[in-house]
């Protein structure tokens, strides 16, 4: 492969950062990394970035491998990653949610008894009906009243989302990848369904293979290589409440079951509160990325503030101070989109959120595919070609 060749990653956030870092673990050969604006600005700095195991067994695995990593990184730090531990309590507040809650916990057993020995998700988790939430958990911030029924899951916290990215980014340096900020992919030039380079700002490059790792943008790259892939948007808007005098209790992260609205609190004092559509895929579209401002819609706005102060009335003298919205990628059966296309040579990771806790394991694939033609036990659960429709290039 000549100087000018090598492996190209569309995309400077976590995701990105941690596929280059990857890579260049395995190879010698030239990576470059490419972000249109500054590295980890975009939808990586966005995020609520919540560690938990949830999710079906391949997230169960792709997280193990992510903690793990993320403890090693944090034991030697290049940047500053941190972690912060809330815990998780999803609350219901109608009969048909409490009955849904505890459905889940229920029939867990039976998925963690059919899952594979380390790869099954042994983290606890309790469900409590209404009238035990005010004798099992210290919780005067909530109205109790409202609430049928919880689940709460004490193994869960956040990740510092930016310095985590940066975190892939100076050991990826150190091992030679070259990152190129405000820096545009104008084209992907495709010849007999094989990729053969692309135009960086309209200049021409050979490449070996280009890793489309740009978020919500993942839609507007794959079309520059002939490639459709099965993803859609929702909206992540955060709003940041500030309380007039400093709360005497922590909270833990809340969801509302019937709603989707979650609300944390961070170190400093501040609430803040997002939104996930309760109907995942099937409530999805298509936005433009660069169309958006960070501008929370006033029905989202509305709906969620007389959420989050049905739940907790405190909240309820606590000033707006910020917001923000992001561009949420979704995908029909939850789980990310990792890997080949059907075009050699393009590969994908798109997820439908979780991507700061499935990046670590999404770079291990695409370094595996990519370097050693390997599918990885990650395939069938990963790659494209599970839906129909959708074919890879092998």
């Amino acid at each position: 492969m000549s100087e000018s060749d090598g492996y190209h990653v569309v995309g400077g956030g976590i995701v990105g950062a941690a596929i280059a870092y990857h890579l260049s673990e395995r190879t010698d050969d030239p990576i470059h990394v490419y972000e249109k604006g500054s590295l980890a600005d975009e939808t990586t700095s966005k995020s609520f970035a919540f560690f938990g195991f949830y999710g079906d067994e391949t997230q169960y695995r792709m997280k193990r491998y992510a903690i793990e990593q993320y403890n090693e990184f944090m034991a030697d730090p290049r940047a500053s990653p941190g972690y912060v531990a809330t815990g998780r309590l999803d609350v219901a507040t109608t009969t048909d949610g409490a009955d849904a809650l505890r459905t889940n916990v229920e029939e867990r057993g039976d998925r963690l008894a059919d899952a594979r020995g380390k790869d099954a998700d042994t983290s606890p988790v309790d469900y409590l009906p209404s009238d035990e939430l005010g004798s099992s958990m210290f919780l005067p911030f909530l109205d109790t009243d409202r609430v049928e029924g919880g689940v709460y899951r004490p193994n869960v916290g956040y990740l510092t989302p930016v310095e985590f990215a940066l975190e892939y980014v100076e050991r990826a340096r150190e091992n030679g990848v070259t990152f190129h900020e405000q820096t545009e992919i104008t084209d992907l030039h495709v010849e007999d369904e094989t990729l053969v380079g692309l135009s960086v700002d309209g200049e021409f490059h050979p490449a070996e293979a280009v890793v489309a790792a740009a978020g919500p943008w993942n839609q507007q790259v794959a079309e520059m290589a002939g490639v459709d892939i099965p993803v859609k948007h929702t909206l992540a808007p955060v709003l940041e409440l500030e309380p007039s005098d400093p709360l005497g209790y922590t909270l833990p992260w809340i969801t509302h079951h019937e709603s989707g609205f979650t609300i944390r609190r961070d170190p400093d004092g501040t609430v803040m509160m997002t939104h996930h559509p309760v109907g995942g895929y099937d409530d999805a579209t298509e936005y433009d990325p660069d169309a958006w401002d960070d501008t929370v819609p006033d029905e989202i706005r509305e709906r969620g503030l007389e959420t989050l102060y049905s739940l907790l009335p405190d909240v309820e003298s606590f000033d707006v101070v910020d917001e923000r919205v992001g561009i949420r990628s979704s995908t029909p059966d939850r789980n990310p989109v990792v890997g080949w296309t059907r075009v050699e040579g393009f590969s994908i990771a798109a997820y439908s959120t979780s991507g700061i806790q499935l990046a670590p394991a999404s770079g291990k694939v695409i370094a595996a595919q990519l370097l050693d033609d390997d599918p990885t036990s990650y395939y069938e659960p990963l790659s494209i070609a599970r839906f129909d429709g959708y074919v890879d290039w092998r």
